[in-house]
């Protein structure tokens, strides 16, 4: 296993923005409004030739007063569990705290190796602090800011010495992300995204709540499922534009689409107890739009009392609201019992060696041949539009180019009518597709 640091303290003392600066990007979401972290989120931390995993926690008052604060401080707890090194970061400008000392007792407990780490020590900011900080006992505290990257490498390399001699995970420094399928978890808010997260990863790895917006950053957790490995995104739930006013949701919602971006195969969670929803169909929209594989999630299939004509119902609605990815994997799931969870993770593997596609040039165009003899496509001005051949230039999704004899030659329309044939002919159920007409050139146009 990598060797695993973890980042604690009292809230905005700056944990989330020394997160980002040692990641290397802004991966966790920062704001001056307190309690803005909620889980714990992971990334990888390479120095020279070390590499470690880094766990950035929730900022908590010494006792919790809900139960959403209470599960926080539960996450915390079990990051410096796992953590072989613990930054205990402070603030420089404030100055020593009882809720310092509060988290350095939680961390002395554990009997981990821990550094003192005086964030906001710009200039001369942190002098005083830092005289402060020794009487916490965890040996000279180090002055960095975390925002201006002042006194990283310093911390980097004290890190390092005391890490020596920590197993490191081999898979680190050769870059797994170019085999691990990356699986993002996307949906309205209290559709189950986040306990189907923890049902997968089998630990209450993220918060869980019946009240809308627990899940605000997007977290990462890279495990294994039948030997295939696998990196899964929990995100925040997607509500209509109109409705995102509040500056937090909106970071939570582009934390969520870059999420979407940056993964292979997407999770659409539905509320199976539910109708089908405008904001559920703009979802799919967006995973299509993204071309990412899809695999739409019935949760809650357990609640659900007429289970047949529920599920013709959402088939029905799914294939009416969604042509351009006719076909689609559905899964009828209940993220509290992990029921289903096998058949998922088929139809996961299926729509992603789907989405890597290639099919054979000759293939191709002996389909193109006898499809265009069917139905030709439409003249212009009274003249026939010549598709010459079709090539496949790309996967993830499956993308092709087709060679034609005038330029703008083929509607929209006579494209979807090609790309829902070559789905049904090539068996590409609910994968995104592109066809890119191009006209070849002329060479006696100029003459």
């Amino acid at each position: 296993m990598p060797a695993t640091i973890a980042i604690v303290g009292r809230p905005n003392v700056g944990k989330s923005t020394l997160f980002n600066r040692l990641v290397g990007k802004r991966s966790a979401l920062t704001d001056p409004q307190p309690g803005v972290t909620r889980d714990r989120r992971e990334g990888v931390v390479h120095f020279g030739a070390t590499s470690f995993r880094i766990i950035d926690t929730a900022g908590l008052e010494a006792t919790p007063h809900t139960e959403l604060e209470n599960n926080m401080q539960n996450q915390t707890i079990s990051a410096i569990t796992s953590a072989h090194l613990v930054l205990l970061v402070i603030d420089g400008r404030s100055g020593l705290t009882p809720l310092d000392e509060y988290f350095n007792d939680l961390v002395r407990k554990t009997n981990k190796a821990a550094l003192v780490v005086v964030n906001k020590s710009e200039g001369s900011a942190g002098d005083s602090t830092q005289l402060e900080a020794f009487a916490l006992g965890l040996g000279e505290p180090i002055l960095v800011s975390a925002q201006h990257g002042d006194g990283i490498f310093d911390l980097l390399s004290e890190v390092t010495q005391l890490l020596l001699g920590k197993e490191q995970d081999p898979n680190i420094s050769k870059d797994p992300d170019a085999t691990r399928i990356s699986i993002a978890i996307l949906g309205r808010p209290n559709t189950g995204k986040s306990t189907l997260f923890n049902g997968l990863v089998g630990e209450n790895r993220v918060m869980t709540g019946p009240e809308p917006g627990v899940t605000r950053d997007a977290i990462h957790v890279d495990w294994t499922y039948n030997k295939k490995l696998l990196r899964l995104v929990d995100t925040a739930g997607l509500r209509k534009k109109a409705r995102v006013i509040d500056r937090l949701e909106k970071m939570s919602t582009e934390d969520t689409m870059k999420a979407l971006r940056f993964c292979n195969v997407a999770f659409l969670v539905l509320d199976a107890v539910q109708d089908l929803q405008r904001q559920d169909v703009n979802i799919a929209h967006n995973i299509a739009d993204q071309g990412r594989a899809m695999v739409i999630i019935l949760n809650k299939w357990d609640l659900v009392l007429q289970k047949k004509e529920r599920e013709a119902y959402f088939r029905e609605q799914i294939e009416s609201s969604l042509p351009q990815i006719r076909g689609v994997a559905i899964v009828k799931c209940s993220a509290t019992r992990t029921a289903g969870i096998d058949v998922l993770m088929q139809q996961t593997f299926e729509a992603h060696r789907q989405w890597n596609r290639r099919i054979n040039t000759s293939d191709l165009n002996r389909w193109l041949a006898n499809t265009t003899q069917r139905h030709p496509p439409p003249m212009i001005n009274k003249r026939a539009v010549k598709i010459r051949y079709i090539t496949q230039y790309a996967t993830r999704p499956p993308r092709f180019s087709l060679s034609i004899n005038r330029t703008g030659g083929l509607s929209d329309t006579y494209i979807r009518y090609l790309m829902n044939e070559l789905r049904t002919a090539f068996q590409l159920p609910g994968t995104p597709i592109r066809i890119l007409a191009r006209a070849r050139n002329n060479p006696y146009s100029q003459r």
